[in-house]
């Protein structure tokens, strides 16, 4: 297995554990005060040619060769005073933030939140929950603040449930499409900014919603679609002026960091005709693998095309339905395309029959497991000393082996432990980064300053929530996919993978 090589800087702290960066950015300053990272981590580097290995100096594939905890594994190559350690991969199905299964928050989340429902889910080890939000009351003016109040606490109190919501604002959750003119849509928009960026980390994507029945961009009875189910008369170009309004106020008032997914493929094959443009605009699919076009979602083979090439960049998620077309509800579609199109997120809760096919056939925790990101360690390489106060390197190979990539900006983090935290590295650049079902792995380089006391210290990984809010909440940190082994395990309460390596601070 060749390996591609991400050399990434990080910022470093010490004697204690620094909240996380801001979502919208990693931390970049690695020179600044408790920093200390040398220039030389930025530089690009071949991670199977960097000296001898302890087995002799040939490159090794960092998925194969030792045992996990044995040193001098080479897949990095170990100079004198290094220690390289593989880790084993596991097939376990377990939760992880921002992926996988999701439920319904309520009937309406701008009204309630069904807490037992939503407690019951997370002890199943679902992590995400939809909140549809009704803003049918406000057709003809502001929305009221006493309810923006009630719809942030909602927000907050879902998240201290340990979940995130796919959230969506609609009119009409009916095939009615009674929804609202297009600037009263951004005026609204405008007024749940600032919700929506005090509140961002109990949110893993915003669904485009507010137009048509079901906030799905169609059936629109204030011009804001055309052709099925609207208006008559209305043009195809005032439509679409209508829908860039709509798009440009979600853009403006969605923090950058949150994922924004649309319904239909034809609107973003307009606004963005290469896929990889503007990669935090997704698309979420409420009739997947039902019918021969997903129940209209797609108008022709490009479109497939154009949507299975965004989602290796965006998110991709959303629900299967019960049409009156053939149900594709064989473990080979779902395998096939939950790969192709990169599927980071479902409901559990329709349409079952997928699920119980699933079941039946064999493949529905694989499903659950390949879902969204799975970040799965191969191997670390560090010095066994460090001075006090000096800069420690720690190369760290890893890959995605899930169907998705991270919805949004998080970064490594590696941490010198006695007990306590001591010493504190983030890598520059996002594990968003990584791209999904990864045959090939990634180095990433983390520089910290060693802790001022000497001492001998465990060496961990981890991956905690960006947001302040977050950071320090286990529930919302991802764990890796693999074994516990030797010295080796995950430590759920810290949230982090011990590596059973250490580094002796003298």
């Amino acid at each position: 297995m060749g390996l591609l090589a991400l050399s990434l800087a990080a910022a470093c702290g010490s004697e204690g554990d620094p909240a996380g960066p801001d979502a919208s950015r990693l931390p970049t300053d690695a020179g600044t005060e408790g920093g200390g990272a040398s220039g030389a981590a930025g530089a690009p580097r071949d991670a199977s040619a960097d000296g001898a290995s302890a087995a002799g100096g040939a490159p090794h594939d960092a998925g194969g060769g030792r045992d996990a905890g044995s040193a001098g594994a080479a897949g990095l190559g170990v100079d004198a005073g290094d220690v390289s350690v593989t880790f084993a991969p596991t097939q376990e199905d377990f939760p992880n933030p921002e992926r996988g299964w999701f439920v319904w928050a309520s009937d309406d989340f701008g009204a309630s939140l069904d807490a037992g429902a939503v407690d019951a889910a997370w002890r199943q080890g679902v992590r995400l929950a939809y909140a549809m939000v009704d803003l049918g009351r406000f057709r003809e003016g502001a929305i009221d603040a006493s309810f923006l109040a009630a719809l942030s606490d909602r927000l907050e109190a879902l998240r201290g449930r340990g979940m995130k919501a796919i959230l969506r604002f609609v009119y009409d959750y009916t095939a009615a499409g009674n929804d609202a003119p297009a600037t009263r849509i951004v005026s609204h928009l405008e007024q749940l900014a600032p919700l929506l960026s005090e509140r961002q980390s109990a949110i893993a994507v915003v669904q485009a919603g507010f137009i048509g029945a079901w906030g799905e961009w169609h059936s629109s009875k204030h011009s804001n679609s055309y052709g099925y189910q609207t208006n008559p008369g209305v043009t195809p170009q005032q439509a679409d002026a209508n829908r860039r309004l709509v798009r440009d106020a979600l853009l403006q008032a969605v923090p950058p960091a949150l994922p924004l997914a649309f319904r239909y493929p034809g609107d973003l094959i307009k606004w963005y005709p290469s896929p990889t443009t503007q990669p935090r605009v997704g698309l979420h699919n409420d009739c997947w693998l039902a019918g021969p076009d997903d129940t209209g979602t797609y108008e022709s083979e490009a479109e497939r095309t154009y949507v299975r090439a965004r989602s290796a960049s965006s998110s991709f998620g959303g629900e299967t339905c019960d049409a009156s077309a053939e149900l594709r509800t064989s473990c080979s579609s779902v395998l096939t395309e939950g790969a192709q199109y990169h599927l980071g997120y479902l409901n559990r809760e329709y349409f079952t029959g997928f699920m119980d096919a699933w079941r039946r056939e064999g493949c529905l925790d694989e499903v659950s497991r390949s879902m969204g990101y799975r970040l799965q360690l191969e191997q670390a390489r560090h010095a066994t000393q460090a001075a006090r106060g000096g800069t420690l390197r720690v190369e760290v190979t890893l890959r995605n082996v899930g169907w998705a990539r991270l919805l949004g900006p998080r970064p490594l983090v590696v941490r010198l432990v006695d007990g306590a935290t001591r010493a504190t590295g983030a890598s520059d650049v996002s594990l968003s980064s990584l791209p999904a079902q990864a045959t090939t792995a990634s180095v990433i380089t983390v520089e910290l300053r060693a802790p001022s006391a000497p001492g001998v210290y465990a060496l961990e990984l981890a991956a905690p929530d960006p947001h302040p809010t977050a950071h320090d909440d286990a529930r919302f940190a991802v764990r890796f996919a693999n074994a516990s082994q030797g010295a080796q395990r995950w430590d759920a309460a810290r949230a982090a993978f011990i590596t059973g390596t250490t580094v002796t601070v003298e």
